[in-house]
């Protein structure tokens, strides 16, 4: 059961002056120092065991469930009867992140334990996954994105771990190195993180110093999740060796770093940023698809675009009769042929009705490319 053990909790100051995490340090229950709500239900034993390779996740889903509410209420992150909402469990990572930020820049104790428990939940349910994965398309474009991006990132690395067959034990560390992979961003000044054109030779300098504080941080988890700083300190590695902080190249580079590095780059593209627009799931795919051998593994590539897919759910897609649908399903053994709800009509004019069309079924219609919301509603 994932609480927050001692091990977990890293005081900043130890880390300046070069100490190891304190093993000493007073536990506080999940709940407590928290400034963000988060509505997911922690429990509060406080001694945490990493998922056997083979285990099962179910009692800990039947023990989340059957825990009480502490104002006798159910939480915004369930539905009635314990399941799990994903709109819930998504804004909880985010609340997660604003308050492990907001607790390293005042040099306080942060409890890297607490994302255990949404981790471990989502794992084991395919269709939770899934939903999560629909709310990526929308979260992370006028948003915190230090906040929202990581989160993204760690549902697209959970698909492509569950398509690499991963055991529960290397889904929960690969999960949990994206969600923290960029949070040694908070010590570097905004003013270099956040710049708009090009970085001068100084300030990447310092950018790059981002992926040693966060393995640094993520140290703590060491004994029990030994690969998640190594996969935080590699993240920015590429296969042609042109990478940073160590210039690694293919087999040197951490599997988990790899598919990192795939997800981040994926997110970015497709999520808008101050200096750019989003671009469409369509053409971020090609690109990436493009981008192997050189900058990422030729494996690890063919997963993701096996997993995310050329017309990934919640993109639009424009049809040869000029209709627009959302892609509502994906068609794993013709991925040219989504299912789509119709959104705009060959005319212009929005359909309000449920229109679902399933363009493997449908011999007239096809899929001439991709356009972003914006451009639709303009």
């Amino acid at each position: 059961m994932s609480g927050g053990p001692v091990l977990h909790m890293v005081r900043i100051s130890d880390l300046i002056r070069g100490n190891t995490p304190t093993t000493t340090a007073k536990k506080e229950t999940p709940e407590q120092g928290m400034k963000y709500n988060l509505r997911y239900l922690f429990p509060s034993a406080p001694e945490s065991q990493p998922p056997e390779e083979t285990s099962d996740t179910s009692e800990t889903q039947e023990s989340l469930s059957e825990s009480p509410a502490s104002d006798g209420t159910e939480p915004e992150s369930f539905e009635a009867g314990g399941s799990y909402r994903p709109e819930g469990l998504y804004q909880d990572a985010q609340n997660y992140l604003l308050d492990i930020r907001d607790k390293l820049r005042a040099g306080e104790p942060v409890n890297l334990a607490l994302s255990l428990n949404m981790i471990e939940a989502i794992i084991e349910d395919a269709p939770l996954v899934d939903e999560l994965y629909t709310l990526t398309a929308e979260g992370g474009h006028n948003d915190d994105l230090d906040i929202v991006s990581p989160v993204n990132s760690m549902i697209y690395s959970l698909k492509v771990g569950k398509r690499m067959g991963y055991s529960a034990f290397k889904l929960t560390e690969v999960c949990m190195a994206a969600l923290h992979h960029d949070i040694g961003m908070v010590f570097v000044d905004d003013a270099i993180s956040r710049k708009e054109g090009r970085l001068t030779e100084e300030e990447f300098t310092e950018l790059k110093k981002h992926t040693a504080y966060g393995r640094d941080i993520l140290k703590a988890l060491d004994e029990t999740y030994p690969q998640v700083s190594r996969a935080v300190y590699e993240h920015h590695e590429r296969e042609n060796g042109r990478g940073y902080p160590l210039g690694l190249k293919g087999e040197e580079i951490c599997e988990y770093a790899k598919i990192i590095a795939i997800c981040d780059s994926y997110e970015a593209m497709t999520h808008h940023r101050a200096y750019r627009k989003a671009g469409s799931q369509h053409k971020s795919i090609l690109e990436i698809a493009q981008a192997k051998d050189a900058l990422f593994s030729p494996h690890i590539i063919k997963i993701f675009l096996d997993e995310i897919t050329m017309y990934p759910i919640g993109s639009y897609v424009l049809l040869n009769n000029k209709a627009i649908g959302i892609v509502v399903k994906t068609n794993p053994t013709n991925p040219l042929k989504p299912v789509i709800n119709l959104v705009m009509d060959g005319h212009g004019k929005r359909v309000l009705e449920d229109r679902r069309i399933d363009l493997a079924d449908n011999n007239i219609l096809n899929i001439q490319g991709s356009v972003l919301k914006d451009e639709i509603y303009q």
